[in-house]
């Protein structure tokens, strides 16, 4: 696995990229650069419940319905601001796009600071990998990830998506830049607000040692392969089981709360004796092909 600061083992044109999110100029001052926006997450695959109706099992259907009229056709509904009480301007996307100026419709990035800098709370959880569209794209896109990462900052901008501003960062990972949405401040609740209720530490010497131990038994090299989503291994166990009218998949025990010293210490020996013999990994089964 590569880290933020290493180049990607493959060039970006090798992997698939899909449709792009969004397209437009990504500027820096005077420099302009034309780029293509595509989802760096993966979208989950969707759970397929439905709702049914309880007393007879049919799915419940939803029309969009006028209370003067009736069903409403898809191409017969519009966006109407609610200026007063019940009373509504018509707005098309045409007349919003005019309103934006001509800042909105690049990607324009005003303020550099370091990445670390910026809180974890501010991140909204989308990011969209940044690739230069073009060949002549090329030269400026490499020189800007080239200074980004001398420098360890990253770029905030203002975008507009969908018809709305979204705030966000643009940094160096490898050669690419990737494009992180951000919460706006307003959003982000002060830490500092919960802090002042906290009491003081009262942790003991032979507390923060255990706890300590228990840190530096559970580091090392990180291993991403041991973090796989389950869900939906898990569902469709709970769906066969009751297809077949089994008994749904046991509960997990509940775990046992224990005095913190008593936890540390059986915590730290637990964790030694799982350094000492740690668990074979399981052989990898290769895809069958036809």
């Amino acid at each position: 696995m590569t880290s933020s600061h290493e180049p990607p083992t493959s060039s970006p044109e090798a992997a698939p990229r899909g449709r792009p999110s969004w397209s437009g100029l990504l500027r820096l001052s005077l420099v302009a650069l034309p780029v293509k926006a595509y989802a760096v997450v993966r979208s989950a695959a969707p759970s397929r419940f439905h709702f049914l109706h309880a007393g007879c099992g049919q799915r419940v259907q939803y029309h969009k319905h006028c209370p003067s009229h009736g069903p409403v056709a898809a191409d017969a509904i519009v966006r109407g601001y609610e200026h007063a009480p019940d009373q509504f301007v018509v707005v098309e996307p045409e007349e919003l796009d005019r309103l934006r100026p001509a800042a909105d419709k690049a990607l324009v990035l005003d303020r550099f600071v370091a990445v670390a800098s910026i809180d974890p709370s501010f991140y909204a959880g989308r990011s969209l990998a940044l690739l230069p569209d073009g060949p002549a794209a090329g030269h400026p896109y490499a020189v800007l990830v080239a200074a980004l990462h001398e420098a360890g900052q990253g770029g905030l901008a203002q975008v507009v998506w969908s018809g709305q501003r979204h705030l966000v960062l643009v940094r160096p990972c490898g050669r690419v830049l990737v494009l992180d949405e951000l919460h706006y401040p307003a959003r982000v609740r002060a830490v500092a607000e919960w802090e002042a209720s906290m009491a003081a530490s009262a942790a003991t010497t032979a507390e923060r040692e255990l706890a300590g131990q228990l840190l530096a038994l559970a580091g090392g090299p990180l291993d991403w392969s041991r973090y796989q989503d389950t869900s939906a291994a898990d569902l469709a166990t709970l769906i066969a089981a009751k297809v077949a009218e089994q008994p749904p998949p046991a509960d997990a025990e509940p775990a046992v709360v224990l005095p913190l010293l008593e936890a540390l210490k059986k915590s730290v020996a637990a964790a030694k004796g799982r350094a000492t013999n740690p668990t074979p990994r399981r052989p990898r089964q290769r895809r069958q092909t036809a």
